[in-house]
């Protein structure tokens, strides 16, 4: 089996230009771990001041640097038309539904209604990498898609500011109104409009000023970078970042965070006990596939329903659903039973020993054992009634 793409790329920090058709143009390495990520963020170049990074997190490996609405275009080029058609739509439809649009500046309104689910040329960032490797592994993985990595991107917003043609790309909300743009430490890319994509914007405006050179992938990644996460251990991830006040609740101060907060919890909960259920079933298998040897029962001095009331004990444990007088109940009628479908010669035919099995088997199933207890309880009858069965022809052969 081929591994997968991100194994072939460079450990953070090395970077290195991957498959176009998945990274882009843009810089990718990879880490070993979701908790080698955190450990990676912890690194000078992510902790300078005068360089002060930004982080957006996507979980799909394969996905590139989009805005909602350069989706919308092949190429990703949104014509500036469209774009200022559905701004004023957008702030036409916002009047009487709560807030006052008529004087917010262009890219606020964007910015309002991004968090809304308008389409916008805007693309969300955030200051905090565990932010967004928040966002990287909150959704889980879409059934039968092949996905084995998430992915970080990264982006050098100093060093974007301080290019004069570029500086315009980075925009800050100020609108008191967008509360979850606070709580996510958030930020906005904007794309020019006309512009294919926002990473050929940025590379192309470099590359011409030569300030870096876009054939070296280190180089480029001082501006812009993408850290490929493997695609394991998701639910713990999310606990660990739940730890640091990075979920739901926190991140979208409104009822639809709460709703997606709550349910988590009811997920996780589910999940859980499931987990839980799953062990103690397979402590309780265990259990009771603990060596019983009917044989040795059979050796013992005793009389058969005696000897049957051990076995049905040491293989039922001290439930107290199976008291011992049931258990001398179940015992006679047991021995009564063998006694009226057993063959002479029985354990020597396969074909008899599983119509006697099945007998025992109805037995213990309509006395309230479950399939699997049942199932153990009637071999173990066959066991010692075979072990009962050799003696007493050993005896009668007189060897």
């Amino acid at each position: 089996m081929a591994e997968p793409y991100f194994r072939s790329l460079p450990l953070f920090p090395a970077y290195a230009i991957g498959d176009v058709a998945i990274d882009g143009l843009v810089p990718a390495c990879r880490v070993e771990s979701w908790e080698a990520f955190i450990v990676a963020m912890r690194s000078p170049e992510h902790n300078l001041a005068k360089g002060e990074m930004v982080y957006r997190g996507q979980a799909g490996h394969d996905w590139h640097l989009s805005s909602t609405l350069a989706r919308l275009f092949d190429g990703g080029s949104v014509p500036q038309e469209h774009q200022d058609n559905l701004l004023a739509q957008f702030r036409l439809a916002m009047r009487g539904r709560g807030l006052d649009c008529s004087k917010l500046e262009d890219e606020e309104l964007w910015a309002f209604g991004q968090h809304h689910g308008l389409r916008t040329p805007l693309i969300d960032w955030t200051k905090s990498p565990y932010v967004a490797l928040f966002f990287a592994f909150d959704e889980p993985d879409v059934a039968g898609q092949d996905n084995p990595s998430r992915a970080v991107f990264c982006l050098n917003m100093a060093a974007i500011r301080a290019d004069e043609s570029l500086s315009t790309i980075i925009f800050e909300p100020t609108h008191h109104e967008n509360a979850r743009l606070v709580n996510q430490a958030g930020l906005f890319t904007i794309t020019p409009s006309g512009r294919e994509n926002l990473v050929s914007a940025i590379l192309n405006e470099l590359a011409e000023n030569e300030v870096i050179n876009p054939d070296d992938p280190m180089d480029v990644a001082r501006y812009i970078s993408k850290i490929h996460v493997p695609n394991e251990n998701r639910v713990e991830c999310l606990n660990t970042l739940r730890k640091m006040n990075i979920h739901h609740a926190n991140l979208f101060p409104d009822p639809g965070g709460a709703s997606k907060y709550s349910n988590d919890w009811l997920s996780r909960l589910i999940a859980e006990e499931r987990r839980d259920a799953a062990a103690a079933a397979a402590a309780q298998k265990a259990e009771l596939e603990k060596r019983v040897d009917p044989a040795a029962v059979a050796a013992e001095d005793g009389e058969n329903p005696e000897l049957i009331s051990k076995i049905l004990r040491q293989t039922l444990g001290n439930n107290a659903d199976f008291p011992d007088d049931l258990l001398a109940n179940w015992s006679g009628k047991i021995e009564s039973l063998y006694s009226r479908n057993a063959e002479i010669d029985w354990p020597k035919r396969p074909a008899s020993q599983l119509r006697l099995k099945l007998d025992f088997r109805r037995f213990f199933l309509s006395n309230g054992l479950d399939k699997e207890m049942a199932e153990i309880c009637a071999r173990r009858m066959i066991g010692f009634f075979i072990a009962k069965w050799r003696v007493a022809h050993k005896e009668m052969n007189g060897s």
